[in-house]
Order: C-alpha cells, then structure tokens, then sequence
C-alpha cells in the first residue's frame, strides 16, 4: 500500500519513479521541484490559519470551560464546607440535646423511684395496721375461746374424775371430796 502511494506522487510530479529512486530522495522532499515549494508554502498557510484560529477562539472557548469547571468546583468546595460546618453545629446541638434528655430521664427516673418507694412505705404502714388490727382480734378471740374453755374444763374434769372413781372402785364418788382435789390442782396449775 505505502509503495502504491509513493509511485502515485511521483507520478504526480512528472517523475518517473526510476528517475526519484536513482537520485536518492523521497520526491516528497525534492525542492528542485517547484510544486514541493507550493505544498510547503500553502502548508505553511495552513498551519498559520490553523494557529490563529486555535489562538482566537478554540484556546478562548477551551480557557473558558477550564475556568467555569474551576469556579464549579470551588463553589462546590465552598458547599461542602458550609455543609460541614452546619453538619458539626447539627451534631453538637444533638448530642447536648442527648445529654439534656438523658439528665431529664434521670431526674424523672429518680423521682418516679422516690414515689414508688413511698407509696410502698404507706401501702406497708396500711398493711401493718391492718395486720395489727387482725391479730389484736385474733387475740382477744383466742383470750375468749381459752377463757371459755378454762371455764368449760371445771365440770368436764368433775364429770371424767366421778366417771373414773365409780369405774375403778365400783362405788360413787363423794362429790365434796372431788370439787377440793380439782379445786387444789386448779391453784396449783
């Protein structure tokens, strides 16, 4: 392919390609002829026109996106340290809005504690004089009922004690005898 391309320029100048081969230079590069002088000044042209306009409004344009990107960024830098900074505020305010909240709950824990204790202490102090009611009832009917029975106990033992004499003698028991010993084991217990 590249030889098919040397062949077609040589053939374009009006040389053969036997005559720029035996000279020893690339026909691109032969000055002698006067077309290679206009390629070299148009290219020059070219390149010139080339420059300005890359120097007046490609380079411009290019300049301009360069520092709108710049500036894009820097106020995006300067968002994200605004943010930041209300950020740290946020978290300050939070955290002491946490320790308030938590100093509160104690406060409240505290006291919820000292009423529940209380009200403790008085359902206890109720309880207790309900109880001291109770067993100063229980009391008095066990002082009735022992009263009672000790009142009971005189004829029973009587009644047992003639029961048993008849039982083991056969005979009748004298009653004036019996009420003296039960009265005499009555003082003594």
């Amino acid at each position: 392919m590249r030889r098919i391309t040397i062949l077609l320029a040589v053939s374009t100048l009006g040389l053969t390609p036997a005559v720029a081969m035996a000279e020893g230079k690339m026909p691109q590069m032969d000055f002698s002829d006067p077309l290679t002088g206009a390629q070299v000044v148009w290219m020059a042209i070219i390149m010139v026109a080339l420059y300005f306009l890359m120097a007046r409004w490609a380079l411009p344009q290019i300049g301009e996106v360069i520092e709108k990107r710049q500036n894009h960024i820097a106020e995006d830098l300067e968002t994200a340290r605004h943010a930041r900074t209300n950020a740290e505020h946020a978290v300050a305010e939070l955290n002491l809005a946490i320790q308030n909240a938590r100093a509160s709950s104690q406060g409240a824990i505290a006291e919820a504690v000292n009423a529940a204790k209380e009200r403790a202490r008085a359902q206890s102090l109720e309880l207790n004089e309900q109880l001291d009611v109770q067993i100063a009832t229980a009391e008095a009917e066990i002082e009735a009922a022992r009263e009672k029975a000790v009142a009971a106990l005189p004829p029973v033992a009587r009644e047992v004690t003639v029961s048993l004499l008849q039982r083991l003698t056969g005979e009748a028991a004298d009653l004036a005898r019996v009420d003296r010993a039960l009265s005499a084991l009555a003082t003594q217990g």
